[in-house]
């Protein structure tokens, strides 16, 4: 049995924040997404799906690992 973690629920109080939104101290000036190129915009967004389910994915694999201690 595993004794009780103040952080069983790391992402609780995890805030999310608009990655395309202009910062207010914006130390330089960014491309506005719709003003960049359609192939960039392509790339990037595949980029970002591929981050997001492999996050995904290690957060799923930490889960199993996690299920098989406590069996």
């Amino acid at each position: 049995m595993r004794p009780p973690t103040a952080h069983r629920h790391p992402h609780r109080n995890a805030r999310q924040f608009d990655l395309f939104c202009d910062p207010p101290t914006a130390a330089a000036q960014t491309p506005q997404w719709q003003a960049l190129p359609a192939e960039t915009r392509h790339t990037l967004t595949k980029l970002m799906v591929r981050l997001i389910f492999g996050h995904a994915d290690g957060d799923l694999a930490r889960g199993r690992e996690e299920m098989r201690h406590d069996v």
